[in-house]
């Protein structure tokens, strides 16, 4: 039987609404996907001839075409336009600007402090012992002298024993023999030591220049100015080196912390050295401190080192720093029981004695 008009026309209706619900279908999905990416900028492309706008639609093949190649197209256009770079950090900040020759920069501000750093630093002068800071070198040279003149020795230090044998070398008695109570170490200044180098060097040079046949006294004057290890006793009222006190006092007299700060007088007609602690302890009356005791006197021994340069034994025949003797041998006795007194020795000049410590005892 064949079919009519009638059924044809419905089944051709049947098929294009179903061609139309799937053109429909898959419009509405390409538009959502697009919706997902950002919208590109906005740029004058010309339109494909595949999105314009027809009329009419001759079959359902063409329909078709249409619709898949509309897709296909959008496709192909996103796909060939170039991603936009993204802009990076270099790009964004502003660009470094060259410093320019005579144009002051940080590296030359951080260099004149740093020097003006320096130069204030050099002005500075502190104190190694208490960290005391002076403006002026001289200013901390009397600081040291005067609040840090001394120091005891411990009973670990290998010189504070050596130093005793050498104090208790020349005490025969053994009923008076002394009894240590502490051996200080003397900081003598720079000024001090200075001064006695240089007397040393001045004592070398008139010994090297004499004139005619070097004698055998003036051998060691050219070699180190006859330079003795001796003795010298003397007193002092303040607790020198007592419980760490490491100052001196400035009492009158204070024969110890006068001779540690400035040095033997220059008015003494000659300073009295001796060859050994004993003869030194002597040398002081042994009733010095009952007689003083209300003005709490003691008494120290202090170990110097002695330029004895040239050494005379006539009393008459030297002459103080001339072309004489630079010391003489003591004498003992008066009259004509005068006899030399070879374990003393009377320096001239103050410079040639230099104290290196200070032993306070008790008998």
């Amino acid at each position: 039987m064949a079919p009519t008009a009638g059924s044809l026309c419905n089944k051709f209706l049947a098929l294009l609404l179903l061609i139309v619900h799937v053109g429909c279908f898959l419009l509405t999905t390409a538009d959502h996907r697009s919706r997902r990416r950002p919208p590109p900028p906005k740029k004058a492309t010309p339109t494909p001839s595949c999105l314009k706008p027809h009329k009419a639609l001759t079959s359902s093949y063409s329909f078709l075409k249409r619709i898949f190649s509309s897709k296909t197209c959008k496709m192909a256009i996103e796909t060939a336009r170039p991603p936009t770079p993204a802009r990076t950090s270099q790009e964004i900040s502003p660009p470094v600007e060259t410093p320019t020759a005579g144009t002051p920069q940080d590296s030359d501000i951080t260099t004149a402090e740093t020097n003006q750093f320096v130069h204030i630093s050099n002005d500075i002068f502190p104190c190694t012992a208490c960290g005391e800071i002076f403006p002026k070198h001289q200013l901390l040279e009397q600081h040291q002298s005067a609040k840090h003149a001394v120091s005891e020795l411990a009973d670990s230090d290998s010189g504070k024993n050596i130093v005793r044998i050498i104090f208790e070398t020349g005490w025969t008695s053994k009923e008076k023999s002394p009894k240590i109570v502490r051996i200080l170490k003397i900081h003598n200044s720079p000024k001090i030591v200075s001064r006695f180098e240089e007397y040393r060097e001045s004592v070398k040079a008139k010994a090297a220049a004499r004139n005619g046949a070097v004698k055998r006294r003036d051998e060691r004057c050219i070699a180190d100015g006859n330079e003795l290890l001796r003795f010298h006793c003397a007193t002092f009222l303040c607790d020198l080196g007592q419980n760490g006190n490491s100052s001196l006092c400035g009492q009158q007299f204070c024969s110890i912390c006068g001779i540690i700060k400035s040095g033997f007088s220059h008015k003494l007609d000659g300073i009295s050295t001796l060859s050994s602690s004993w003869r030194a302890h002597v040398a002081i009356p042994e009733d010095i401190e009952e007689e003083f005791k209300f003005l709490n006197v003691k008494r120290a021994i202090l170990v110097c080192r002695v330029i004895a340069g040239r050494v005379g034994s006539d009393a008459d025949e030297p002459e103080k720093d001339g072309e004489g003797f630079h010391s003489v041998v003591g004498r003992s006795g008066s009259g004509a029981q005068t006899t030399l007194d070879e374990e003393e020795l009377l320096v001239f000049n103050p410079r040639a004695v230099l104290p290196c410590f200070a032993i306070v005892y008790e008998i």
